[in-house]
Protein backbone atom coordinates (compact mmCIF):
# COMPACT_ATOMS: atom_id res chain seq x y z
CA UNK A 1 0.00 0.00 0.00
CA UNK A 2 1.13 2.95 -0.88
CA UNK A 3 3.17 5.10 1.88
CA UNK A 4 3.96 9.07 2.23
CA UNK A 5 6.75 8.26 0.12
CA UNK A 6 5.19 6.64 -2.38
CA UNK A 7 2.95 10.18 -2.66
CA UNK A 8 6.23 12.16 -2.59
CA UNK A 9 7.85 10.55 -5.40
CA UNK A 10 4.67 11.15 -7.82
CA UNK A 11 4.80 14.35 -9.81
CA UNK A 12 1.11 14.47 -10.56
CA UNK A 13 -1.29 13.11 -7.30
CA UNK A 14 -1.12 14.33 -3.74
CA UNK A 15 -2.63 11.73 -0.68
CA UNK A 16 -5.03 14.70 -0.08
CA UNK A 17 -7.01 13.59 -3.67
CA UNK A 18 -7.34 10.26 -2.23
CA UNK A 19 -10.14 9.37 -0.03
CA UNK A 20 -8.09 6.08 1.59
CA UNK A 21 -4.36 7.25 0.16
CA UNK A 22 -3.23 4.42 2.53
CA UNK A 23 -5.41 1.90 1.25
CA UNK A 24 -3.89 2.95 -2.81
CA UNK A 25 -1.33 -0.17 -4.19
CA UNK A 26 1.96 1.50 -4.48
CA UNK A 27 2.79 0.37 -7.98
CA UNK A 28 -0.53 1.17 -9.18
CA UNK A 29 -0.17 4.93 -7.82
CA UNK A 30 3.42 4.92 -9.72
CA UNK A 31 1.66 3.90 -13.32
CA UNK A 32 -1.41 6.07 -12.82
CA UNK A 33 0.86 8.96 -12.21
CA UNK A 34 2.97 7.56 -15.48
CA UNK A 35 -0.23 8.20 -17.44
CA UNK A 36 -0.93 11.25 -16.02
CA UNK A 37 2.11 12.54 -17.49
CA UNK A 38 1.87 11.20 -21.17
CA UNK A 39 -1.59 12.66 -21.19
CA UNK A 40 -0.81 15.80 -20.27
CA UNK A 41 -4.35 16.73 -18.94
CA UNK A 42 -5.64 16.28 -15.46
CA UNK A 43 -7.61 13.33 -13.43
CA UNK A 44 -10.21 14.82 -11.31
CA UNK A 45 -10.37 11.66 -9.21
CA UNK A 46 -13.65 10.70 -8.22
CA UNK A 47 -13.20 7.51 -6.53
CA UNK A 48 -10.00 5.36 -5.12
CA UNK A 49 -9.60 2.31 -2.91
CA UNK A 50 -12.88 1.82 -1.25
CA UNK A 51 -13.61 -0.58 2.14
CA UNK A 52 -15.72 -3.18 1.77
CA UNK A 53 -18.40 -1.18 2.89
CA UNK A 54 -18.13 1.39 0.65
CA UNK A 55 -17.51 -0.58 -2.19
CA UNK A 56 -21.26 -2.45 -1.77
CA UNK A 57 -22.58 1.02 -1.33
CA UNK A 58 -21.66 2.25 -4.59
CA UNK A 59 -23.90 1.61 -7.22
CA UNK A 60 -22.79 -0.79 -9.58
CA UNK A 61 -19.86 -1.93 -8.26
CA UNK A 62 -18.54 -5.33 -8.25
CA UNK A 63 -17.44 -7.72 -5.02
CA UNK A 64 -14.43 -8.38 -7.10
CA UNK A 65 -13.59 -4.35 -7.25
CA UNK A 66 -9.97 -3.49 -8.31
CA UNK A 67 -10.99 -0.92 -6.03
CA UNK A 68 -11.37 -2.99 -2.97
CA UNK A 69 -7.34 -3.45 -3.94
CA UNK A 70 -6.53 -0.11 -4.14
CA UNK A 71 -5.64 -0.48 -7.78
CA UNK A 72 -8.43 1.42 -9.66
CA UNK A 73 -9.30 4.76 -9.41
CA UNK A 74 -12.31 6.75 -11.44
CA UNK A 75 -12.12 10.36 -12.52
CA UNK A 76 -14.45 13.02 -14.34
CA UNK A 77 -14.39 12.40 -17.87
CA UNK A 78 -13.02 15.63 -19.75
CA UNK A 79 -15.90 17.61 -21.68
CA UNK A 80 -12.93 18.03 -24.49
CA UNK A 81 -12.91 15.22 -26.92
CA UNK A 82 -9.37 15.89 -26.99
CA UNK A 83 -8.10 15.28 -23.68
CA UNK A 84 -10.60 11.99 -23.53
CA UNK A 85 -7.84 11.08 -26.53
CA UNK A 86 -4.97 11.59 -24.66
CA UNK A 87 -5.79 9.61 -21.82
CA UNK A 88 -6.74 6.62 -23.75
CA UNK A 89 -3.37 7.33 -25.82
CA UNK A 90 -1.54 7.50 -22.37
CA UNK A 91 -3.25 4.11 -21.12
CA UNK A 92 -2.13 2.68 -24.26
CA UNK A 93 1.29 3.92 -24.68
CA UNK A 94 2.10 3.01 -20.69
CA UNK A 95 0.72 -0.55 -20.82
CA UNK A 96 3.80 -1.93 -21.15
CA UNK A 97 4.89 -0.74 -17.71
CA UNK A 98 1.76 -1.43 -16.02
CA UNK A 99 1.92 -3.62 -12.39
CA UNK A 100 -0.50 -5.48 -14.32
CA UNK A 101 -3.25 -6.26 -17.26
CA UNK A 102 -5.14 -3.03 -17.53
CA UNK A 103 -8.69 -2.35 -17.12
CA UNK A 104 -9.93 0.96 -19.17
CA UNK A 105 -13.62 1.92 -19.16
CA UNK A 106 -15.36 5.22 -20.29
CA UNK A 107 -18.30 5.97 -19.23
CA UNK A 108 -20.75 8.39 -21.00
CA UNK A 109 -24.47 7.35 -19.46
CA UNK A 110 -27.45 9.25 -19.09
CA UNK A 111 -26.24 10.39 -15.25
CA UNK A 112 -22.62 8.73 -14.89
CA UNK A 113 -19.86 10.53 -16.83
CA UNK A 114 -16.51 8.64 -15.73
CA UNK A 115 -13.31 6.74 -16.66
CA UNK A 116 -12.08 3.97 -15.04
CA UNK A 117 -9.04 2.75 -14.89
CA UNK A 118 -7.83 -0.09 -12.90
CA UNK A 119 -4.80 -2.57 -12.92
CA UNK A 120 -5.11 -6.63 -12.83
CA UNK A 121 -2.31 -8.38 -10.29
CA UNK A 122 -0.62 -10.43 -13.09
CA UNK A 123 -1.30 -14.08 -11.42
CA UNK A 124 -5.22 -12.79 -11.34
CA UNK A 125 -6.01 -12.21 -14.71
CA UNK A 126 -4.95 -12.93 -18.41
CA UNK A 127 -2.24 -10.50 -19.97
CA UNK A 128 -4.53 -8.04 -22.13
CA UNK A 129 -6.35 -4.57 -22.43
CA UNK A 130 -9.81 -4.24 -21.98
CA UNK A 131 -11.55 -0.99 -23.27
CA UNK A 132 -15.30 -0.49 -22.17
CA UNK A 133 -17.38 2.05 -23.55
CA UNK A 134 -20.84 2.40 -22.00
Amino acid sequence: MATVTDFASVKHFAAQEFKHPELVNADFLRWLDQVRDVAGVPFHLTSDARTPEENAAASGSSPTSLHLLGRAVDFALPEDVTARYHIVRAVFLCEVSAPGPIELELVHGPSDHHIHLGCYLQASHPPQLELTLT
